[in-house]
Order: C-alpha cells, then sequence, then structure tokens
C-alpha cells in the first residue's frame, strides 16, 4: 500500500471515530510538508542563481569605450590645420594670455566641436590646456613663405608676451615646411623653407639630429643636389615634422580626449594687423 492510500486510510479512520484532535493533526502536518518543500526550492533556485553570478564575475568585461566627441580617425581633423598645415603650441595653461598675444577679437567660449569647425573659417581655435600646453589652429594663421618678415616680426612678439611659443607648418605637395621655436622672445630655433631657405637661425636640436631631419644653411649650394636628393631630403622633413612636434611640445595628431583638461576653448578672429 503506497504512502498517498495509507494516508487517506488514516484520515477515513480518525473522521470515522470523530477524533477531531487527528483531523487537526494532519492538517500541521500537511501545512509543515509544503511549507519544507517550499524552502528547499528557494535554497536550491537561490544557490543556482549565486553560482552563474559568480560565473559571470568571472568572465572578462569588455572596457566600457569612453566617448569621443569627434567621428574621425584622429581625433583632430586633418581639415583643420589648413592647406599648408599649421598649428602653433603655447607653453601655458592661460588661454587668455594666447588670446591676447595673438590678437584675438570677437573670443567666446566654445566647445571643441564648435572650435574645430570654426577653425576652417577665419576664426582661430585655441584648446584648453594639454597638460602644460596650449595649441592653437586655423587657416588664418600665418603662412611663412607669404611674408617671412612678418611672420617673424609676429613670432617675436608673441614669444615676448607668452614665453615660449612654437610654430610647425608642412606642405607635402610642394615639400615646405617649418619648424620654429622662441622663448621670451629669442630665437631658439628656426628652420623655414619654401623653394629655398627662408630663415635658419639657431643650432639644431638633439630632436632634429635623432630624427635626421636636414637643415640647408643660406649659404649651402642646394642647387649643386641632385634632384632626386633634395627631394628625398624634403620629403623626410616632412614626414617626421609630426615626430618633431612630439619631442618639443605635442603632435596633435595624438592629442587624445582623456589629455584635455576641460571641454572649452576659445574661438575669434585674428586681427590682421596685429600680425604685420
Amino acid at each position: 500500500m503506497s504512502f498517498v492510500e495509507r494516508l487517506n486510510a488514516y484520515v477515513k479512520s480518525v473522521t470515522a471515530g470523530g477524533s477531531l484532535a487527528g483531523v487537526d493533526l494532519m492538517v500541521w502536518f500537511l501545512i509543515l510538508l509544503v511549507t519544507v518543500t517550499l524552502t528547499c526550492l528557494a535554497i536550491f533556485f537561490f544557490t543556482l542563481s549565486y553560482f552563474r553570478r559568480q560565473r559571470l564575475h568571472e568572465l572578462p568585461m569588455e572596457p566600457r569605450r569612453r566617448r569621443s566627441p569627434w567621428q574621425n580617425r584622429n581625433p583632430i581633423p586633418m581639415y583643420v590645420f589648413g592647406q599648408p598645415r599649421r598649428w602653433m603650441a603655447f607653453r601655458t595653461r592661460n588661454m587668455g594670455v594666447v588670446r591676447n598675444a595673438l590678437g584675438v577679437t570677437n573670443a567666446e567660449v566654445c566647445s571643441w566641436e564648435q572650435g574645430l569647425s570654426k577653425a576652417t573659417e577665419r576664426n582661430l581655435f585655441i584648446t584648453p590646456p594639454i597638460r602644460r600646453w596650449i595649441l592653437v589652429f586655423g587657416h588664418y594663421l600665418p603662412n611663412p613663405s607669404d611674408d617671412i618678415d612678418a611672420f617673424y616680426k609676429l613670432m617675436r612678439n608673441v614669444s615676448t608676451e607668452v614665453g615660449e611659443v612654437q610654430f610647425f607648418c608642412l606642405d607635402a605637395v610642394v615639400h615646405e615646411h617649418a619648424w620654429v621655436r622662441l622663448i621670451d622672445g629669442n630665437v631658439v630655433r628656426s628652420y623655414v623653407w619654401a623653394d629655398s631657405v627662408l630663415w635658419n637661425e639657431g643650432k639644431p636640436s638633439s630632436a632634429e639630429l635623432s630624427l635626421r631631419m636636414h637643415s640647408f644653411g643660406y649659404a649651402d649650394q642646394v642647387d649643386e643636389e641632385s634632384l632626386t636628393d633634395l627631394n628625398r631630403k624634403l620629403e623626410h622633413n616632412v614626414e617626421y615634422l609630426h615626430a618633431l612636434a612630439a619631442r618639443w611640445s605635442l603632435d596633435p595628431l595624438r592629442v587624445e580626449p582623456k589629455d584635455f583638461a576641460s571641454e572649452f576653448g576659445l574661438t575669434g578672429e585674428m586681427d590682421q594687423l596685429h600680425v604685420g
């Protein structure tokens, strides 16, 4: 006879005997049985869930991607530099000092996206500090080959106001290039090439030497260079100019969002009278 059949027989015998105490005992037994069963099931599912969570925590989690304000491959889009590609670097954390030194008018606070967009127009974009430096972009930055005397005067004036200032320029098509560094109005190193040497002052830096950058002197007989050798040297300078910028200050193509001290910079127009 099964347990259920025996249980039914017991209940009938108890009820037949009119024993209410037996019926109460049976009800409490059933309640206890159900309670124990539900408790065991709850413990089982809780244990199963716990071990599943433990396995999930042991799996390598994919790192959260930091949101970048740009969709381009490089944080600073290439078109922002203009043509020839130009930018400036100031050793300071004060955007106002840079603004005043460059004679920027109608200046206003802007986001990175706004500043980079306006840099393709008449405006300059002055970045917030990136480590110890502030970068400046804009199609209206001066081109040394347009007027080397005016460019020299601008760099002297700006450096006198700010301290250390650097300027970089390159054109991969016609091989024009420039790297200039001044501190407190004094030329530390400058080299500007545009079909010929426009400005060569100061001793080549250790970074130039290690990168094998080539700079012609004013007295060098460039015409005696074979066209192949000349182009090879010019192409090398253009190719490694960003590497030189990285050793002097910052390479804009390698700036990352995590380097920015703030998401806001300054934008405004460059006063051409101030430049001249």
